[in-house]
């Protein structure tokens, strides 16, 4: 079986294109899958800033993105285990209609995840999203009667505020966009704070009865943050890393060092790597245990995506989707490309 398959290029920085190419499922491998797309994802984090040619794989041109794709798998290689045709999946995949998949890798990108058929398309490549932000309570010590503060309620931090709240947290939400909080309102995070960076330390205090949160997060990714979220940190409590800091911030690192020193304040990192894909001695979580949690979550709405998502467009419209999230933050923040109806008429 031969398909033209359309996937999404960056062929230079800020050029977005739909190409057409043919994969087939001939000579396929051991573990090697074909899979037919139902829908993905866009960061508007990781692949804007690949866009824009900053971060990881800077300046490599012509490129492919994505990495949060829902499909069925369409044909398996000889010896496949964990997988069979007909199976519907998360997996790592680009933004393509239809594409071979290298599954049972030894890292959480070169896997296939079981998807519960009744979740929605266009909710489910939101697990992706959901497992980066689980990562912030798996390295915390909060729990119930504890107050967690987020800061920044993207579509990162909304999650992880909920997955805090899940854990049994007092959650405070806080962004200078009022629109993101009212968001965060909308999937139950009821207290939100919509202040500038220069103010929400000071709001958070006040809100905490001047002691400060037991665990602050940054889910922003900004040096900035980071020091804001440390000052709103109560004594002997923790900060989180959960963004990924990418802008040089000029500053007094001593004054960041001193509180840390004095306070007893712990300073984690929370990166989506810092759980395997398979069990390992010294930690019972792995990347499958944060998905099928996640996926239990959505699937009983504990977990609320569908606000989320701001668009849900057709590949076609997928260039025009990338300007928006890049030039029009307000009106685009979780967009979901659907390749159904090219992979059904592939298939």
């Amino acid at each position: 079986m031969s398909i033209a398959s359309r996937h999404i290029l960056f062929p230079a920085p800020n050029q977005v294109e739909l190409v057409t190419e043919e994969v087939t499922d001939t000579g396929l491998g051991r573990d090697e899958v074909v899979i037919a797309s139902e829908t993905s994802l866009i960061s508007a984090g990781t692949e804007l800033a690949r866009l824009r040619g900053e971060g990881e794989g800077a300046g490599a041109f012509p490129t492919r993105s994505g990495y949060a794709c829902i499909g069925r798998i369409l044909a398996a290689g000889p010896g496949t285990t964990g997988v069979k045709p007909g199976d519907r999946v998360f997996f790592a995949g680009k933004h393509q209609a239809v594409q071979r998949f290298q599954h049972n890798q030894d890292h959480q990108w070169g896997r296939c995840y079981p998807v519960p058929e009744g979740i929605d398309p266009a909710d489910a490549p939101f697990v992706c999203l959901a497992q980066i932000a689980l990562v912030a309570p798996w390295v915390s010590a909060a729990g119930p009667g504890d107050t967690v503060a987020v800061f920044g309620l993207g579509v990162i931090g909304n999650l992880c505020a909920q997955l805090y709240k899940l854990a049994g947290a007092r959650v405070i939400g806080l962004d200078p966009v009022a629109a993101r909080c009212a968001m965060a309102r909308q999937c139950g995070i009821a207290e939100t704070i919509d202040a500038p960076i220069g103010r929400q330390v000071e709001a958070l205090l006040a809100a905490t009865g001047g002691a400060g949160a037991n665990v602050t997060v940054d889910a922003v990714g900004h040096s900035a943050v980071v020091l804001a979220a440390v000052q709103g940190t109560r004594l002997m409590g923790e900060c989180v890393m959960l963004g990924t800091p990418r802008i040089p911030l000029q500053g007094d690192l001593t004054t960041l060092l001193n509180r840390l020193h004095m306070e007893g304040i712990a300073l984690r990192g929370a990166h989506m790597y810092r759980f395997p894909a398979s069990p390992v001695r010294g930690t019972t979580r792995t990347v499958a245990d944060a998905y099928a949690l996640i996926f239990a979550a959505m699937a009983d709405g504990r977990l609320r995506v569908a606000p989320l998502r701001s668009h849900l467009v057709r590949p076609e419209q997928a260039p025009a989707a990338y300007r928006e999230l890049q030039e029009a933050r307000d009106r685009a923040w979780g967009v979901v490309i659907d390749w159904r109806a090219q992979a059904a008429a592939k298939a």
